[in-house]
């Protein structure tokens, strides 16, 4: 019995004690440190991407706002004074920001808020299209509003072909050919309206669109005007 003893303290006093631990810990070291490794470095989300924290009453500093927030949070069109400025030289300054606003990308530069009216213009004329289209296609429409419908339609289809082209002159920098197709699309509403004013007691169910036909078409042509070409 002691001799046996003897060598139970033996073996649990010797080095191969050590070695039988450093046996079973080792590889559950390397497995934690292989299970957490890829997770540390591979975040699932970027950090400008978290929600925002909800707000604190208390003052206290705050860190600094990333670039990316800053972008992302642009003034509101009342307040983008660039845009003010712009729309300014228009006739219709408030028309001209309320109908250019939901195209904003945060550019303001002339050239880029010229862009933007041409593609408020364009969805009007499509939008126009589309009623006199649904006008021209019911059964109680007559014949007469008909016939002028139809000169509506074709001058809709010019308009918008004709700002097709005016957004390659500006690509080109052809100041000349740019203020020639904007200002054709002035014309256009007006060949609607005068379709119907032909045709006596005939009301124009288009009049509303294309008032704001020429007010676009206005505004565009206006902000072409202050275009400087480098």
């Amino acid at each position: 019995m002691e001799l046996n003893k003897f060598i139970l303290l033996l073996l649990f006093s010797s080095p191969l004690l050590s070695f039988v631990a450093e046996a079973i810990c080792v590889p559950r070291n390397v497995s934690n440190h292989e299970a957490t490794g890829p997770a540390l470095s591979f975040p699932s989300s970027p950090p400008v991407q978290a929600p925002l924290p909800p707000t604190d009453p208390s003052p206290s500093p705050s860190p600094p706002v990333s670039p990316t927030k800053s972008i992302s949070i642009l003034p509101s069109p009342a307040n983008n004074y660039a845009l003010k400025k712009i729309c300014g030289l228009t006739d219709y300054p408030a028309e001209c920001i309320a109908n250019i606003a939901p195209f904003l990308t945060g550019r303001t530069d002339p050239i880029s808020v010229l862009k933007m009216g041409m593609q408020a213009l364009h969805k009007s004329f499509e939008e126009a299209t589309a009623v006199a289209t649904k006008l021209n296609k019911d059964p109680s429409s007559s014949a007469v509003v008909k016939d002028s419908l139809d000169t509506c339609l074709e001058s809709f289809d010019s308009g918008m072909s004709d700002l097709n082209d005016a957004l390659v002159a500006i690509s080109s920098h052809d100041i000349g050919k740019l203020s020639t197709m904007l200002s054709a699309t002035i014309t256009y509403p007006d060949t609607c309206e005068e379709a119907f004013a032909e045709r006596p007691g005939l009301d124009s169910p288009m009049k509303e669109m294309d008032r704001k036909l020429t007010t676009l078409a206005s505004i565009n042509l206006a902000i072409s005007a202050s275009l400087h070409w480098s």
